[in-house]
């Protein structure tokens, strides 16, 4: 039975509330991000899978919903297989780029049809390995689903990679009639990438929207409530691709305005970067890069969240981009001063912010 003298619980037309805290400290998450750290560096890698179970068993264990917090039982064993497998495609891509370049474009080409199943095996561990009140997570989404949410952009991406092989080999001796030919349809391949780069956050994100799940808790019995029954979400229809190109186009704008600024401004940027030119250049680069980071990640994330249900529960989110923005300059700046010791202290801080945004409903009806 739900307390209703709980003050963090609201009631309202659309239904219950059920608040989202998050609970972690950026002490405590220091202590881990250092030890992942060490590890990591110490075994080469091969401690990575684990790290990453151990960080999101200190992430679910330290996020609350409705009062009680997630949590997370599974390990790195699982991971480790593909995380090999990605390390020897990676090293062998290493070994062989600058002798055979083509050979290097052909692996990676090789590899990544299986990229999307990688994709899905990640977050079906995730996923299943998390739990609240006692129901599993899951993610209901296929292999041919996830294979499908890259599929437009394998055609200029084999022709990005054999042509940029081409032209670095020694393939790349063209007689005079041709030699534009290969160059231009790198560029064109390129441009197209970049075109379809919205779409393709489109349809990542309605394929992973649409299939989050809570699986029915065993022990409800033959009740209707949202305990009884198992939970799949889904995405609003009026969620299109037109919404990711207008955000990625403001980060398109913002690049476009930077580079407008230093042409119409070069002297006095000159002057201002004078005393400490790579230092001042750099951070400015970077206040930049935050305030487009910040742009695209508000607006993505109150665009899905905003747009997501299932049949027992909606979602909502108000991440205003004026505090997302303050928080990364003032986490830019402490973790300069620090020389990076506040980085965990950043992400705990950003975490928070962003979990805290969402709020998560019971519709009328349900138990």
């Amino acid at each position: 039975m739900t307390n209703t003298s709980d003050p963090d619980q609201h009631h309202t037309g659309t239904g219950q509330t059920l608040p989202i805290r998050f609970t972690a400290s950026g002490r405590d998450y220091a202590r881990l991000w250092l030890r992942n750290l060490g590890l990591t560096l110490i075994t080469l890698g091969l401690y990575l899978p684990f790290a990453r179970a151990h960080r999101l068993r200190f992430f679910r264990q330290h996020t609350q919903v409705d009062g009680e917090a997630l949590d997370f039982d599974g390990d790195g064993r699982e991971m480790l297989r593909p995380h090999l497998l990605l390390c020897a495609v990676l090293l062998l891509y290493i070994l062989i780029a600058h002798e055979m370049p083509l050979g290097a474009a052909l692996l990676l080409l090789g590899a990544l049809p299986f990229w999307p199943t990688l994709m899905l095996r990640s977050l079906r561990w995730r996923l299943a390995h998390t739990r609240w009140r006692g129901r599993r997570l899951a993610f209901h989404g296929d292999a041919a689903g996830a294979r499908a949410v890259f599929l437009p952009a394998a055609a200029p991406l084999a022709v990005l990679l054999i042509g940029q092989a081409l032209l670095a080999g020694p393939q790349a001796e063209f007689d005079d009639g041709g030699g534009w030919l290969m160059p231009a349809l790198v560029s064109l391949a390129l441009l197209a990438l970049l075109a379809l780069l919205p779409w393709l956050h489109a349809r990542l994100s309605r394929y992973r929207h649409a299939n989050f799940g809570l699986n029915a808790d065993a022990g409800a019995g033959a009740g209707t409530g949202p305990a009884a029954q198992a939970e799949r979400t889904g995405l609003d229809a009026s969620v299109e691709p037109r919404h990711f190109y207008r955000l990625h186009g403001g980060v398109l704008a913002g690049l476009a305005g930077a580079l407008l600024i230093n042409l119409l401004f070069a002297t006095w940027i000159d002057t201002l970067l004078a005393a400490a030119p790579v230092l001042t250049g750099l951070l400015l680069d970077m206040t930049l890069l935050l305030a487009l980071r910040a742009w695209l990640v508000a607006g993505t994330q109150a665009l899905l969240w905003n747009h997501t249900r299932s049949a027992h529960y909606r979602f909502a989110c108000h991440l205003p981009l004026s505090r997302l923005l303050l928080l990364s300059l003032k986490n830019l700046l402490l973790c300069v001063l620090t020389l990076g010791l506040y980085w965990p202290h950043a992400v705990v801080a950003t975490t928070r912010l962003r979990l805290e945004s969402i709020t998560l409903s019971r519709l009328p009806g349900t138990n």
